[in-house]
């Protein structure tokens, strides 16, 4: 290890750069690999809940609300 770190120093600068690029892309290409192999491509339906059935109904009337809200503070200003 330590006669490859000491040929690599004696080498001209374009061509560190290239082994290191070279390993870099290397490095990433395996770890890409090993989070595509371990991860999960079948995903389980979530569960449902009563509590955010009721809150998805809900929603759009919030944020009708809230709108208007928006709205009449807009108003306001305008004057």
């Amino acid at each position: 290890m330590a006669n490859f770190l000491q040929n690599l120093q004696n080498k001209p600068e374009p061509v560190k750069k290239t082994i290191m690029w070279t390993s870099v892309s290397f490095v990433m290409f395996a770890v890409f690999l090993f989070w595509l192999f371990t991860f999960p491509f079948q995903t389980s339906q979530p569960i449902r809940d009563e509590g955010l059935a009721n809150l998805t109904k809900e929603m759009p009337g919030v944020w009708q609300a809230f709108k208007g809200q928006l709205d009449s503070i807009q108003n306001l200003w305008q004057k």
